[in-house]
């Protein structure tokens, strides 16, 4: 029975049951106030595990809030500005037609008894109160005319503020924004459903931004990882059946098969590599990541498979 099996079979008991195992990380720094789970208990996706003091937090949306209403108030004061300046413009360009339609007609006046009195037909004392009026008018035209440029640059210099201070808005909502997500970060929530790690938390324990709080193991998606030696590899494709049999299941045997093969050797993944250019070279068989799918696997089955388990793999060979 051991020979067919060996003939017919890629055998490997470097292997075991695989799974999903996620850190549960805290986003932002701060106290532990509460706690609210227990090792190895079952959570649901978006269940409550962690609350971090966030009365600072409270404190710096207020500020950001606060920020906001500045930047918008200045907003509100600067558009104010804007449509004074453009009333003004407008009183400007009435005063101005006005102011045109005067010195067109005491132009015409002084004009008219200038040739008066080269006819000696007014004296020239009414010539002189003529030529005072044009005079009066063009002066009047002039400054009108100063009034109306000077009201532009305020408009004009007005509406380029206006860029920056929504600009200023805009970093306000920002702001904000930001604010209410580092709040809301201080709520630790359960990504998805399944079973908690350790629990080495207690109220009052300090925490920093990124740091693991625990490891949630989901429940469903489990597979076999099985390590294949460098030999065997030319035997294993994709799609091929697999007895698995598990130590700590044992007369059970599941059905699997193969779904994917690494394009390196599991040495190749560590984070230092081994390097043999040193000249110190000991040649060992490489080890090849195999992932392995379960079969038809039933709930109750698939709940006595935890992560971590060691399993012996049969790749049935080709024929």
């Amino acid at each position: 029975n051991y020979f067919w099996r060996y003939i017919s079979y890629e055998i490997t008991n470097d292997a075991f049951v695989d799974q999903y195992v996620a850190p549960v990380n805290v986003r932002v720094s701060g106290y532990i106030q509460e706690v609210r789970f227990r090792e190895h208990q079952y959570v649901h996706a978006g269940d409550t595990l962690v609350i971090l003091d966030n009365r600072e937090y409270l404190i710096r949306q207020k500020e950001a809030q606060a920020a906001l209403l500045d930047a918008k108030g200045e907003g509100q004061v600067l558009a104010s500005g804007i449509r004074t300046s453009r009333s003004r413009i407008d009183e400007q360009n009435a005063n101005l037609a006005e102011a045109k339609a005067k010195l067109w007609q005491a132009e015409q006046d002084y004009h008219r008894y200038e040739r008066l009195l080269r006819e000696e037909s007014v004296p020239r004392q009414q010539y002189d109160q003529m030529k005072a009026a044009y005079d009066a008018a063009q002066a009047r035209y002039d400054a009108l005319l100063k009034q109306k440029d000077a009201a532009h640059s305020q408009y004009d210099e007005a509406t380029h503020k206006q860029v920056g201070v929504q600009a200023g808005v805009l970093r306000a909502e920002a702001a904000l924004d930001l604010a209410n997500l580092n709040l809301s970060y201080t709520v630790v929530t359960a990504p998805y459903s399944g079973y908690m790690g350790r629990r080495t938390l207690e109220p009052g324990q300090y925490v920093s931004a990124g740091q693991t709080l625990s490891y949630l193991v989901r429940q469903s998606g489990k597979w076999i990882t099985a390590n294949y030696r460098e030999t065997q590899i030319a035997h294993i494709y994709i799609g091929q059946p697999v007895r698995i049999k598990v130590d700590g299941i044992p007369g059970k045997v599941f059905q699997g098969h193969v779904t994917a093969i690494s394009e390196a050797t599991g040495s190749k993944y560590s984070l230092v590599p081994t390097d043999n250019s040193a000249g110190n070279f000991v040649k060992v068989q490489q080890r090849i990541p195999v992932r392995i799918d379960l079969d038809n696997v039933d709930e109750e089955s698939m709940s006595q498979l935890r992560a971590g388990m060691m399993v012996v793999t049969e790749a049935e060979r080709k024929r």
